[in-house]
């Protein structure tokens, strides 16, 4: 505060009073978690992190309340109304959910309620049906082939095999780490991740890749070929990997 009307005396005007100053100080209070979310999702992330994000801005804003005063009580309700309005139609959107529950970095661990997490968990469960059905039915005919002599020489007692337990896979999953290279180890939980998280919950990367492509499509570049310029597109915007390809996920 002292910084403050230091500066309005300088500038010759008006300085704070003390009401004005604590309502300045409780209203950023309030607003950070809002601007943490909007970096975030404006940063480079995939659709999953869209639900687990305005749950925590929700929780945040909340927890708030009891720290301000009546000038500015019911900011965090206006905050949690405005997000259950604008995204009402994604909060327990299907697609969402899966694109949350896949990333290792969230999980089930960013939902509070019980019954919730037990829901998606069975949407994981079911989704992870769906897709190993056609999988494992094919595999089961593309078995190498064997002579007949063969065959009758080793004719042993056939081992059961043990059928796919989309239960067990996702349990597995939920309880290994946080790290994305875990999905190498859950195959139908990685063929989701790559499903559901395709899209970005901003449009703000894709602008800035368009941003980006006029820095490399330059008047004097302005015959190269469309696969050259992808090529040097990427390599000036990928710059997460800065060694050769990436196999992940591939």
């Amino acid at each position: 505060m002292h910084e403050l009307n230091t500066l309005c005396t300088k500038l010759g005007v008006k300085g704070f009073k003390d009401k004005e100053y604590q309502f300045l100080h409780e209203y950023c209070t309030v607003t950070r978690p809002l601007t943490i979310a909007l970096d975030i999702l404006q940063a480079d992330c995939p659709y999953g992190t869209l639900l687990p994000t305005l749950e925590a801005l929700m929780q945040r804003a909340l927890a708030l309340k009891h720290t301000l005063s009546s000038m500015t009580a019911g900011l965090p309700d206006a905050i949690v109304q405005a997000v259950q309005t604008r995204f009402a139609n994604l909060l327990d959107d299907r697609g969402a959910l899966l694109a949350a529950v896949s990333c290792p970095k969230f999980k089930l661990r960013w939902m509070r309620d019980a019954d919730r997490r037990e829901q998606v968990k069975q949407l994981l469960q079911d989704e992870c049906c769906t897709i190993a059905s056609p999988r494992q039915s094919s595999a089961s005919v593309a078995n190498s082939p064997v002579h007949q002599g063969e065959a009758d020489f080793f004719d042993f007692e056939a081992q059961p095999e043990e059928a796919y337990s989309a239960e067990k896979e996702v349990m597995m999953y939920l309880s290994s780490s946080n790290d994305l290279q875990v999905l190498h180890d859950f195959v139908n939980i990685k063929r989701i991740f790559l499903k559901y998280n395709t899209p970005t919950p901003s449009s703000a990367p894709v602008e800035r890749l368009f941003s980006l492509g006029g820095l490399v499509l330059t008047p004097r570049r302005n015959r190269l070929s469309d696969q050259r310029f992808e090529k040097l597109l990427l390599m000036r915007y990928n710059h997460w990997f800065t060694g050769p390809s990436p196999q992940f996920l591939a």
